[in-house]
């Protein structure tokens, strides 16, 4: 695939350096098609924020939108579906109002592609947001009665009418919850605490849990008790919502509450109750409470009124500070549905209340150079199709993922060819607090290369399926705040064959709060993966060390250098029994012979492993690993792995960088590792 896509960026290089004459300058249409295509020439249109979809398109009398844009070139290319476009556009913002959507008929082809970039030097901007003006200082004393004294002088209002706003969505529904901007910054839903997290009391629901090995006593209903008297102002919201860990630390969730008896000191919460249930001492924050505007950044909207109060960041005046609000909740901006060879090139795509982009069914369509900041749920889809790819972006400000990844055929292994390289992903995961990472790959076939994924509560990498590639990535301040999660994470499908985790750098990730933080995870059952080349800084903590590997055989850890890590590796070892007995439950049966065939030629053959899947439970081969400065070299092992040459090392005080000299590597029976090349290559953002 990596020859394949080399072909694909030459092609676009070639497309790029045509040179072309615009031949709408001709009088007439006919005359446009006629000329273009016996020139057999690109076609070129422009697009301004300042122009009309009724103009010719040319660069002095340009579009308005990416819809006028897609409409002309439908009418250009009539009867000759081989010609290029490209498409310019210009800098300046552009309110979209409704989804762009990309059908097969705005396909191009392997020797025409259709190209939408910006104009060189220029930054067009596609937001799903509205400017908010008409701004004044709070005096409704029957306000401010209700806020905290401090905040008095410090509160402004206005009235969304006046921005044209009648759609307030929902404080906390993914996908409809509108967001609050101060100069792209995002702005805080008034809540207590006003950062982290505060404790419950007993929970008191009527149906006891069963119990569980962490032995917390729990119930089904929502019923707890608060311990904070300034919680009993709640009980005169409107709307108040929660957001907690109901029961495990890696299962948050919002929360509606349906009363709060302040002679009790017990929320109750609305049904549906969370899926876990609820435990003693959980831990939660309420949010969309006007009486808990008392913080700069702090914002909270009046449904009935539709004013919006605000306390600006310190030094902020609104009159004179670019604040919006997204307006924009369609699922995608942008729909590419079916489509070859179409591209979007150096686009910003900012402030929505869903996601920026999809691509579905279609082949060779990429997504370069583009900022996608600021949206409510994700970044960019890829759905199925072959040989779709995202290059050199920045993803950030993000409510739940960045990216995610579908395709391939795992039954008769089939790769999609999908890939996502060079390209940074940072602040996701801020709605959504757990399961939302940088890039989520289902399928078979698809490659992660040269990226920078960064800040998140939870996991930066899930991947689900056969013949992946995760390589020359960095990976760092991931998994802060939720429990039981690798940077990379994995989970119970010993049919996950050929993926391959090398060359990439793990640093920073030892959060976790029962169970652990791990650079990477392969939870319950994960089996046969390759961990080959990888540096782990800092990486680990509570029960897990830089790799955590449960229940799972066949894994290959080898040539790997640990630094500063509390271990290298650590083990939650099942057992023959649990084992056999997992393998031969109905869940796992489905997963191992209805999803896919092990017992099928081509999987006996591509992976023999699976040939001795029932023996051998939990062993593992871990060998000509580096640790330096680590506590341990195995967590919970029982001398049951094939281990050879796992030298441990005390630093001195020396840098990482100083072990990762080829000659000093081979000291130890290592083999080079290329420090220098992990990491995003020609991105525009690298230092952003």
């Amino acid at each position: 695939m990596k020859n394949k896509h080399l072909i694909l960026q030459s092609s676009l290089f070639l497309l790029f350096s045509f040179k072309i004459a615009y031949a709408a300058n001709s009088r007439d249409q006919n005359n446009i098609i006629g000329n273009a295509v016996l020139a057999q020439q690109e076609i070129q249109l422009y697009i301004s924020p300042n122009g009309l979809d009724s103009n010719k398109g040319s660069k002095d009398q340009p579009l308005k939108s990416l819809d006028g844009a897609k409409q002309r070139i439908r009418v250009l290319r009539k009867g000759n579906r081989e010609l290029p476009v490209r498409v310019f556009i210009g800098g300046g913002i552009y309110a979209l109002e409704k989804p762009v959507l990309f059908s097969a008929e705005d396909s191009g082809s392997e020797k025409a592609s259709v190209v939408y970039q910006a104009q060189k030097g220029q930054q067009p901007i596609i937001t799903g947001s509205r400017k908010l003006n008409g701004w004044a200082i709070l005096k409704d004393r029957e306000i401010l009665k209700r806020l905290d004294p401090n905040a008095a002088g410090k509160v402004y209002f206005t009235d969304l009418k006046l921005a044209g706003i009648s759609d307030f969505g929902d404080p906390t529904d993914i996908g409809l919850h509108p967001e609050l901007f101060c100069n792209k910054q995002p702005q805080t839903l008034a809540r207590w605490p006003n950062s982290g997290f505060t404790k419950a009391g007993q929970v008191n629901g009527k149906t006891p849990l069963p119990a569980t090995y962490i032995s917390s006593r729990g119930t089904k209903e929502g019923d707890f008790r608060y311990l904070d008297i300034r919680q009993d102002r709640w009980a005169l919201e409107s709307d108040p919502r929660m957001e907690g860990y109901w029961y495990w630390d890696w299962s948050e969730q919002y929360q509606k509450v349906a009363r709060i008896d302040t002679v009790t000191k017990t929320v109750h919460i609305k049904e549906p109750y969370h899926n876990y249930g609820y435990r003693d001492s959980l831990r939660y924050f309420g949010l969309n409470l006007l009486c808990e505007l008392d913080a700069p950044k702090e914002w909270y909207l009046d449904r009935k009124s539709g004013l919006l109060y605000w306390i600006p960041p310190a030094g902020i005046n609104p009159a004179k500070a670019q604040v919006s609000l997204s307006v924009f909740s369609a699922p995608f901006m942008v729909e590419m549905q079916d489509c070859v060879n179409l591209f979007l090139k150096g686009l910003s795509f900012q402030e929505s209340r869903a996601s920026a982009i999809n691509i579905k069914e279609s082949t060779n369509c990429m997504i370069s150079e583009c900022r996608i900041e600021r949206f409510g749920v994700d970044g960019i889809s890829i759905q199925e199709g072959k040989a779709n790819g995202v290059s050199a972006c920045m993803l950030r400000t993000l409510g739940c993922g960045g990216i995610k990844i579908s395709g391939g055929d795992r039954k008769i292994l089939s790769p999609s060819g999908h890939y996502v390289e060079n390209t940074i992903v940072e602040d996701f995961s801020l709605f959504k607090r757990t399961y939302q990472p940088a890039v989520h790959l289902q399928g078979c076939g698809h490659r992660i290369s040269h990226n920078r994924f960064r800040n998140s509560s939870s996991s930066a990498l899930r991947l689900e399926g056969n013949d992946h590639i995760i390589e020359y990535n960095q990976i760092s301040q991931v998994v802060n705040e939720s429990d039981d999660q690798g940077g990379l994470d994995v989970f119970l499908n010993p049919s996950y064959r050929g993926n391959t985790v090398r060359f990439n750098h793990w640093a920073n990730i030892s959060g976790g709060t029962r169970h652990g933080a791990a650079g990477v995870r392969l939870d319950d059952m994960i089996s046969g993966f390759s961990i080959y080349g990888n540096i782990f800084e800092k990486c680990g903590a509570v029960n897990f060390g830089a790799i955590q590997i449960h229940g799972g055989k066949d894994n290959t850890v080898e040539n790997n250098v640990f630094f500063k890590c509390p271990a290298g590796i650590s083990f939650s070892t099942w057992g023959e029994k649990r084992w056999l007995k997992m393998l031969d439950s109905s869940l796992v049966q489905k997963k191992l012979y209805q999803e896919v065939d092990i017992n099928s030629e081509l999987y006996q053959s591509r992976y023999p492993a699976l040939k001795t899947l029932r023996e051998s439970a939990d062993v593992n081969t871990i060998t000509n690993n580096l640790l330096i400065d680590c506590d341990k070299v195995f967590f919970r092992d029982k001398s049951i792995q094939v281990a050879e040459n796992n030298t441990s090392i005390k630093s001195n005080d020396k840098s990482l960088i100083s072990f990762l000299d080829s000659s000093y590597l081979s000291t130890f029976g290592l083999k080079r590792i290329p420090y220098s090349e992990i990491g995003p290559k020609s991105n525009p953002w690298v230092g952003d």
